[in-house]
């Protein structure tokens, strides 16, 4: 059976949010395995997510709906260039559950960016606790996980989310 990449991205992305929502326990939670952006702001899964979202300037969209995650209030989209920041709402505030990498312009710390290839993002990757999920690789600290989806063994997809 093929499964187009279409089906495989929507597929993915409903199992990321499904993680984001279930994961994000409304602690602070640091990481070794942290997104930062081109101008050196660190978006860490777990962290509160006010100072960050300021940090990082106007977004091109905001997307909201109700939360599914425990708390009461609502689930936000934040849009920039090249990624996508989700926050959901916890004890005291909203804080980030996830991050997207969206195109090509963005590189993860480790040097991973949408369209490399897999020998080289596992290369970048060395060290980091690994788990194959069919042809796609999570990658995990003890409260993170960053998740590469591949296609024809270029990277199509990068997210990171909360264990």
């Amino acid at each position: 059976m093929k499964i187009s990449f279409r089906t495989l991205s929507v597929i993915l992305a409903v199992l990321m949010l499904s993680v984001c929502f279930v994961a994000c326990d409304g602690k602070s939670n640091a990481s070794e395995l942290t997104f930062k952006t081109a101008d050196g702001v660190a978006v860490t899964i777990g962290a509160e997510a006010d100072p960050i979202i300021k940090k990082l300037g106007t977004p091109g969209a905001v997307n909201s709906s109700e939360s599914c995650g425990g708390f009461a209030g609502k689930d936000y989209v934040y849009s920039y260039v090249g990624f996508r920041v989700s926050t959901t709402p916890a004890e005291g505030g909203q804080i980030i559950c996830k991050v997207e990498l969206t195109d090509d312009s963005v590189k993860t710390p480790e040097g991973l960016y949408i369209g490399m290839s897999r020998a080289d993002a596992e290369a970048a990757m060395k060290g980091y606790s690994v788990e194959t999920v069919g042809v796609n690789l999570s990658y995990s600290t003890e409260t993170v996980m960053l998740n590469v989806a591949f296609r024809d063994d270029c990277v199509s997809g990068i997210i990171y989310v909360a264990k």
